[in-house]
């Protein structure tokens, strides 16, 4: 379970600001990225206490991916890994879908 080292990673860059009231946290994960969101909420809610983080929430904000046909330059949505573009062609690239991104930490 990846997740639990994502949550590790994040609370680390989240250090720095334990000294106030962490009312949430915000992150952008794309739909490539191999991350399970509930388990990412899961992981965060189980070790968020031991950093003093009782009342705080992570939140998600999910980003679909996407991508650049070579063949029509089309720019397309990906809605699962091997998709091909609407025109056919499997020769794309990916612009967007592989991020895990901290946004914001909104303060009490």
């Amino acid at each position: 379970m990846h997740e639990l080292s994502i949550v590790n990673a994040l609370l680390k860059h989240v250090q720095p600001y334990l000294n106030r009231k962490i009312k949430c946290i915000k992150i952008e994960v794309g739909s490539m990225s191999c991350i399970d969101p509930e388990r990412l909420i899961g992981c965060f809610d189980w070790v968020k206490a031991t950093v003093g983080l009782n009342d705080t929430q992570l939140i998600i904000d999910h980003h679909p991916a996407k991508a650049s046909c070579q063949q029509c330059q089309q720019v397309f949505t990906l809605t699962q890994l091997g998709q091909p573009c609407p025109c056919g062609s499997y020769d794309y690239n990916l612009l967007s879908g592989q991020q895990l991104t901290l946004t914001e930490i909104e303060f009490a």
